[in-house]
Formats: structure tokens, sequence, C-alpha cells
């Protein structure tokens, strides 16, 4: 069911942008809509990906010695394992990059189109596409912030979760 577009401003809140707009950014436009219709598609997706890949491949591992034994032949979850259970080099790079969005969403909350990006299937994605060049930094800035909550399950609480048991041993 898709609502109006001034219904939709209603319940959520939004108010009627009345700032000018770059039109640089207004022919960008269709890429502001796809990147909010790709979320509402596949963030659930991506987070129940992350979530198996976390426990099957970071914590699964230190619990069990013949899944450790396959995990680690194989290249690429052998360096996730490794890095993830024991915070090295991607674990670590994935906490920071965290932090920098973490402290930089505070800055730009004023420039924020409408609001959190948050995606919806019933066609609210063009409610919340930029209008001017600093909406635009914040609008991507705060997918790729949704696209790093998805990928946290590898570091919370699998991560942790491991790495503590690794300590144990």
């Amino acid at each position: 069911m898709n609502l109006p577009k001034d219904r939709l401003r209603k319940i959520h809140g939004i108010t009627e942008p009345t700032g000018p707009s770059d039109p640089a950014v207004l022919a960008r436009r269709k890429y502001h809509e796809s990147a909010a219709k790709w979320l509402a598609k596949w963030l659930v997706p991506l987070q129940a990906f992350f979530a198996s890949l976390g426990f099957f491949v970071v914590l699964l591992p230190v619990l069990s010695r013949s899944w450790r034994s396959i995990v680690e032949g194989l290249p690429f979850f052998s360096k996730v394992f490794l890095d993830y259970s024991t915070f090295g080099g991607l674990a670590i790079i994935h906490l920071y990059i965290g932090l920098i969005m973490v402290l930089t969403k505070p800055y730009l909350v004023k420039h924020r189109p409408s609001g959190d990006v948050v995606p919806y299937r019933n066609g609210i994605a063009p409610l919340l596409c930029p209008r001017t060049r600093k909406e635009e930094i914040s609008f991507w800035i705060e997918v790729a912030a949704l696209i790093m909550v998805a990928s946290v399950w590898l570091l919370l609480p699998f991560g942790v979760l491991g790495y503590f048991m690794n300590l144990g041993r």
C-alpha cells in the first residue's frame, strides 16, 4: 500500500523543505532513490548473512575443534575467523570505521534530508532524497552507517564472545 507523500510526511513528522536546492544534487536523485530502495530490500538479508557468518565462522570454530579445522582450511573464512576472534586487523578496521561514523553523525544531523534514513518498502524512498550538497553527504554517510550496522554481528556479539572464550583456554 503506497501512501501519498504528504500523508507520509505527516505520519513521520517530516516538514516540507523550504531552502534552495542544488540542481546537481537533484540530478543524482535516481541514485539516492535506488540506494534507499536497495537498503529497503537488502538490509534485513544482510543482517541475517552477517549474523550467520559471525556464528558459523567466528564463534562456532572457538567452540568446536572439528569445525575450526574446516574454517581454517578455507582462505577467506580463516582470515575472518582469526581477525574477529582475536581482534586482529579486520576487526580493528571495522571498529574504527564504525567509531568514525558514530562520531560524525551528530555533526551532520542538521543536514539530514528528513531525519534518519530508514528504508521502507512502501515507496517512502523519494521522501528521503537530499536536496543540497551537505544533505547528500549526510545521506551517503547514513547509508554507509546502516550497512556497517548490518555487519556489526561479526564484531558484536560473536567476535567478543569468541575473544573471551579464547582467553579462557
